[in-house]
């Protein structure tokens, strides 16, 4: 019986996993945060969501996520970091800083979530392929009359 699980949608279900982890993460990281004009070198938070700011990295204070854990997901989610870049790009050379809010959301937010969406077609593609290929080496093709179905004759 074939599973109904295929190595695309397995891949999917992972990346949905890493995603949930690192929201739980994020939730149990972030502060509460008002907009505010910054005292003098006071370090932004990099993610803003709707009154709730997480730094990306935090020297001092012990917010924020793990460095380890944010290089971590950037290094599995790399191909959709750099495919969302143009993004960032497009607001950083108007002079928005990441922390300027959009819809109570910072653009380090809509960056990340961004990022997020591209990954799931990232490893969509990548099981797509990984299926194509493991079926093309691995598949037992049904060649000659010996495995031919029999069909019935009429005389």
């Amino acid at each position: 019986m074939k599973s109904r699980l295929s190595f695309a949608r397995l891949v999917i279900l992972a990346n949905s996993i890493c995603w949930m982890v690192f929201a739980v993460l994020f939730v149990t990281g972030s502060y509460p945060y008002r907009p505010h004009r910054p005292a003098f070198e006071e370090v932004t938070p990099s993610y803003i969501f709707f009154g709730k700011a997480l730094r990306q990295i935090d020297t001092g204070t012990g917010v924020g996520l793990p460095p380890l854990l944010i290089t971590l997901t950037y290094a599995i989610q790399r191909p959709s970091v750099l495919a969302a870049r143009p993004f960032y790009w497009y607001f950083d050379s108007h002079g928005i800083t990441v922390d300027h809010l959009y819809g109570g959301i910072s653009v380090g937010g809509y960056y990340l979530l961004l990022v997020c969406l591209l990954s799931f077609v990232q490893w969509y593609l990548v099981g797509w392929v990984g299926q194509k290929l493991w079926r093309k080496w691995f598949s037992r093709a049904t060649t000659g009359p010996s495995h031919a179905p029999s069909t019935p004759t009429t005389r």
